[in-house]
């Protein structure tokens, strides 16, 4: 891992079937929107959240920095939580210059895996009482080497150079908004792959992480890519009022969202088992799929929990440049690019 050292921060997102770019400049609570920009690529060049044909994605990556005039080469790259495993651990208190070496030594307490077949990755979440005296609070984040190879040859041959790799789904945690921070939230990204990405925010910390597998309705059975692949600004339910609960039906719609509906809830209900929490705040959708025209009223429905779509643009200051005017209609799309480049911008 490590940091920017001059220049714009660029979070970059490799999605199944799309990858997008964001260039960021500024501060972290005066951020602008420098560039951004994003490829389509053949299905099968991503699978499950690994980069699967080094070639093609290089080659979409140098066509999208020329494409979209992006000045750095430095990146903040994203792997969605199918690679991701995201554990809290609770480490004796220690100055923060031993922090980094007491957490290498007992992160193989938290995962099944050897930690030389780890990339690893933490953030100090904060102090609390233990039974022997304070002890601090630590989030880890590791991905598979195995796993990520494609991604770094990918990045290697596109001559971009990543200088932290992150979660995409604690990417999409510092789009949300201060009021958005407070209490437990979850957020379900719906993007372009079979699965999508599922999280339960307490106070701003991740307390639950998971990969949801969707069921894919009739009207995706012929896109390889997923059911949201391709998605442009028109709708793809249309109003109940002029026959769009029928046409959800026909299509396969309505039951993927019962589907994905009774997972969420699942995962809900198990979380609030385990905390001393009495409900969720809402539900907040990112991701192509949130730009379906009724789904969040659907999911509303199905839950009986407030729904919202991401704003990721809120978090930016200063207008949007006119090549990115784009963003305006596909904003839930970018947020996990946007996430990635804040990170970025706060370790400057």
């Amino acid at each position: 891992m490590g940091f920017l050292k001059s220049g714009g921060s660029v979070g970059l997102d490799i999605d199944a079937g799309v990858i997008r770019a964001v260039e960021l400049k500024g501060r972290t609570r005066a951020a602008a929107l420098a560039a951004a920009g994003r490829i389509e690529i053949p299905a099968g060049a991503v699978e499950e959240g690994a980069v699967a044909d080094v070639e093609v994605v290089a080659g979409a990556l140098k066509e999208l920095w020329k494409d979209a005039r992006i000045g750095s080469r430095d990146v903040i790259v994203g792997v969605s939580n199918q690679v991701v495993l995201m554990r809290i651990a609770r480490l004796p208190k220690v100055p923060a210059n031993k922090l980094e070496k007491v957490v290498r030594f007992q992160a193989g307490d938290y995962f099944p895996i050897p930690l030389e077949q780890l990339v690893l990755d933490f953030f100090l979440i904060g102090e609390v009482e233990g039974g022997d005296g304070p002890e601090m609070e630590v989030l880890l984040v590791a991905a598979r080497r195995e796993n990520l190879g494609g991604l770094l040859d990918a990045l290697s041959a596109a001559s971009l150079r990543p200088l932290a790799i992150d979660a995409s789904s604690l990417a999409l945690l510092r789009t949300l908004p201060g009021e958005r921070q407070a209490g437990a939230v979850a957020m379900l990204d719906l993007s372009t792959g079979r699965n999508c990405s599922f999280m339960i925010a307490e106070n701003g910390v991740p307390r639950l992480a998971r990969s949801i597998l969707q069921f894919q309705p009739a009207a995706a059975q012929k896109n390889p890519a997923g059911l949201f692949a391709g998605l442009g600004g028109g709708a793809l339910v249309a109003a109940a009022d002029d026959g769009g609960e029928k046409a959800a039906d026909e299509s396969g719609i309505g039951g993927w969202v019962e589907a994905l509906a009774n997972e969420v809830r699942a995962s809900i209900a198990y979380y609030l088992s385990q905390r001393n929490v009495e409900y969720v705040e809402a539900i907040v959708l990112s991701g192509s799929g949130a730009r379906m025209a009724g789904l969040p009223e659907m999911i509303q429905e199905e839950l009986d929990v407030p729904v919202e779509i991401i704003k990721p643009l809120a978090v930016l200051g200063g207008s949007v440049p006119g090549s990115c005017s784009f963003l305006s209609a596909e904003e839930p799309d970018f947020a996990v690019s946007i996430g990635l480049a804040v990170r970025g911008l706060e370790h400057r």
